[in-house]
């Protein structure tokens, strides 16, 4: 990981796939980022957020996930943050759709109300490591339920209180 002139950060990839469908990749990165030191929701407030990438290769037609980034601290109201890689640097796979960022939370294993936020550029599909996916066009949260991805509930408002569907929730 390195920051550019611009100050954008770039990882490299890939530190894991390729995976057929994004379900396996969030099973996998989960495993990953939560087995590394201070991050899983254990930790609490002393605990440390990652960030990587997830991409799509067009040459393997598989999902991969890059290196992790640790660069981030602690946020005005105490919580934890990494800065989100913008670049990616995979000799490999040339050819890549950046699909969006993922990280941990060890605060919480869900997705902060920040998270899915109004304001948050649409387009970039967070993969969280609680195995949760977010939408940010739709603004529809989707579990990963037994290795398919399940609509829970919904964002709303301008900071982005969840809503659960009826008889749905964040466990199953």
């Amino acid at each position: 990981m390195r920051e550019l002139e611009d100050g954008s950060l770039q990882v490299e990839g890939p530190l894991a796939g390729p995976f057929k469908t994004t379900e396996e990749l969030a099973s996998t990165a989960c495993e990953l980022m939560t087995s590394q030191p201070g991050a899983d929701a254990t930790h609490g407030s002393r605990g440390k957020e990652y960030c990587a990438l997830h991409y799509y290769s067009e040459q393997e037609q598989g999902y991969f996930l890059s290196f992790l980034s640790d660069i981030g601290g602690d946020g005005p109201d105490g919580r934890k943050y990494c800065l989100v890689p913008r670049k990616l640097q995979d000799l490999e796979h040339r050819r890549v759709v950046l699909l969006g960022p993922a990280h941990n939370h060890p605060h919480n294993p869900l997705p902060s109300e920040r998270d899915m936020g109004a304001l948050r550029p649409a387009g970039w599909s967070p993969l969280g490591t609680s195995r949760l996916l977010y939408n940010y066009a739709t603004r529809v949260v989707s579990a990963l339920r037994a290795g398919h991805w399940i609509p829970i509930g919904k964002a709303e408002g301008h900071w982005g209180a969840f809503k659960a569907f009826e008889g749905k929730d964040w466990l199953p």
